[in-house]
């Protein structure tokens, strides 16, 4: 078969099976009566902040996401943040969809408008996806380390504290675009962890919207646990596997059924979507803007050449 119909086809199975997980999980939280009448009626009594704040904090996702790809992305380019901003916020939505459009629109427009090759775009992109899964297998392997032992939690903090900037070091002298400054790779991973307290702190306030909370620990449990599932894209966005994540790991953390931690993580991912299409929206509006500006006729820049010195800065 082509590789290019095969991309295809699994990219359209893989959209449709997360929607089958979501269909999945909604049928349990409907199964489950009593928990979704706990969950409906504690939804309805949620003050506006709280509704505001989750909201909000699925922006703070993404804006952080797109500082650690600037950080890293100057390396090969001048890339300003408005630009950087855009581009992720129209990938968040457009990432939903089959064939990760975001992604390869993303990286069209760096190679057109920032002059960054697709190798050395592709190679910040594995970068930052090592950063998170540093992150968050390090924060799991911690907390798993307390569980066991209040002594060896303490240990293998201290230790792994030391591995996992040896592990950055590592990363960051052997990427496949070349060197990259260890000083840049380390502050985005520092931004990978604020990126879970983030997260974290989205599953407190979707557990509290729920009328069950959570201690901010156990949250960022999820949150790492979370973004793991995000390393296998299986599906866009993670749609179907982080709301299974979290079913599956809440429970383990603390007594709470599992139809509970579906309904949070409906609420998470409803939130996420309230937020993705008029972030994404008007991301992409400006991305369009942008590129007619630059007399660009389509996402791929298949058009006129740019020399460097001819790209205005980002508005």
């Amino acid at each position: 078969m082509n590789p290019r119909r095969a991309r295809a086809r699994n990219a359209i199975i893989g959209f449709a099976v997360g929607i089958a997980l979501i269909a999945a999980a909604a049928w349990v939280l409907v199964g489950q009566a009593d928990s979704l009448t706990k969950a409906r009626s504690a939804a309805a009594d949620a003050p506006w902040w709280l509704v505001a704040a989750m909201l909000l904090t699925p922006v703070a996702n993404a804006a952080i996401v797109a500082w650690s790809f600037q950080i890293i992305m100057n390396r090969f380019g001048r890339v300003p943040f408005g630009d950087m901003a855009a581009l992720i916020g129209s990938a968040w939505l457009l990432n939903y969809l089959p064939m990760r459009p975001g992604l390869v629109g993303r990286l069209a427009y760096h190679k057109a408008v920032h002059k960054v090759s697709f190798r050395n775009s592709i190679a910040v992109s594995v970068a930052l996806a090592l950063m998170t899964g540093l992150a968050a297998g390090h924060l799991l392997a911690v907390w798993l380390a307390f569980l066991a032992r209040t002594g060896l939690g303490i240990a293998v903090t201290i230790v792994s504290i030391g591995l996992v900037l040896l592990a950055a070091n590592i990363a960051a002298d052997r990427s496949p675009a070349g060197a990259v400054p260890r000083g840049a790779l380390r502050l985005a991973l520092a931004l990978r962890y604020v990126d879970l307290a983030i997260w974290a702190l989205r599953f407190v306030i979707a557990f509290e919207i729920v009328g069950e909370p959570i201690p901010f620990l156990v949250g960022l449990m999820l949150a790492a646990a979370v973004q793991l599932a995000y390393l296998f894209p299986l599906t866009g966005a993670g749609l179907g596997v982080v709301e299974w994540a979290v079913a599956f790991v809440a429970p383990l953390a603390v007594p709470i059924d599992p139809a509970t931690a579906i309904a949070a993580a409906l609420v998470n991912r409803a939130a996420e979507l309230a937020t993705a299409v008029p972030v994404g929206l008007l991301a992409g509006a400006t991305i369009a803007k942008r590129r007619k500006k630059l007399g660009l006729r389509d996402p791929s820049g298949h058009s006129q050449a740019l020399p460097p010195d001819s790209v205005p800065p980002a508005p």
